[in-house]
């Protein structure tokens, strides 16, 4: 009975909010390469897994988040209205991010997508060796990003996936190992720490682990600007699959799977050589948005997705 309601409040949700941030003037089917002029060659999605926005860039004091607050908001621009508002677990979250649509999915791994993801997407346009577009996660779950159930893509331009439970740490040596390495053109790095530590109650190292992803986070960008095949072309996104529970909701940071304030409202990081710098911008966006603005950026098609293009982000 529980599950059917909250599929019936989704559902409703899900109409109410899926047109919040249509560009009537964007279709994916038109993005040709005729029309692209941008100056990203390569992109870069880090997705931090489960940490409430209140603790991250919606803390005024930002105490867990320090080279985000201090080093890369003065090279990009930060989202402060970004939701997600399908499901808030994390094979929804990172589903809705990488193909552009929602989907009620098993948390479990043992569905995939409907829909072709940015990485077959750009494969198959590109004609691209599979290890140009890689899949890197601190859960094995999360290797279901790599196909699609659609009939006419499964099975077919497959992305290089290294999917294990695994560490922060672990998962930030392996991300290093393949950039360095492959030097993909289209990156997705996963790290599942503070959804980790949320659900094993562990205040301590929930927050802790917030600090090590903005760490992490900032050794990527530092790379990238470094690296002479990544420097000046690539962009870089970050963002988080859910949040979890707001104080005073069930059992506050420990869980997530709701539509509450703390669990639909996440936050996305942008940085990149087509985008503005410096900036914070209150225009409500949704995970969606991110697989329709990824295709204009990479020169690929997404004609399944309900998301819109961030022309805000663009200079």
């Amino acid at each position: 009975m529980k599950f059917h309601y909250s599929l019936f409040v989704y559902l409703v949700l899900l109409f109410l909010f899926g047109c919040e941030s249509n560009d009537p003037g964007f279709n994916p089917s038109k993005n040709t390469s005729t029309d692209y002029h941008y100056k990203t060659r390569h992109l870069v999605i880090v997705v931090i897994d489960g940490p409430r926005f209140q603790d991250t860039w919606g803390d005024p004091f930002k105490v867990n988040i320090p080279h985000f607050a201090n080093e890369l908001a003065a090279i990009g621009i930060n989202h402060n209205r970004f939701y997600n508002r399908g499901a808030t677990y994390t094979t929804s979250g990172h589903t809705a991010i990488t193909t552009g649509s929602y989907q009620w999915m098993a948390n479990d791994g043992s569905e995939i997508p409907f829909h072709p993801s940015i990485f077959q997407s750009w494969l198959q346009k590109h004609g691209a060796n599979p290890n140009q577009a890689q899949i890197i996660t601190g859960k094995k779950k999360l290797a279901i990003l790599s196909d699609c159930v659609d009939p006419k893509w499964r099975g077919k331009f497959n992305p290089i996936v290294n999917a294990e439970n695994r560490d922060d740490h672990e998962t930030m040596q392996v991300a290093r190992l393949i950039l360095e390495q492959y030097h993909p053109r289209l990156t997705l790095i996963h790290f599942r720490g503070p959804d980790k530590y949320g659900h094993e109650n562990d205040w301590k190292n929930y927050t802790k682990s917030i600090t090590e992803t903005d760490q992490y986070t900032h050794e990527i960008w530092q790379f990238l600007q470094n690296d002479p095949f990544y420097k000046d072309v690539t962009t870089l996104m970050v963002t988080n699959d859910h949040g979890r529970h707001s104080d005073g909701i069930r059992d506050g940071f420990i869980s997530h799977g709701d539509f509450c304030e703390g669990c639909v409202h996440v936050n996305l990081f942008a940085a990149g050589p087509d985008f503005y710098s410096n900036r914070e911008i209150n225009k409500p966006r949704q995970l969606v948005d991110m697989a329709a603005t990824v295709a204009i950026l990479m020169d690929i098609d997404l004609p399944a997705s309900s998301g819109s293009v961030m022309w805000e982000l663009f200079k």
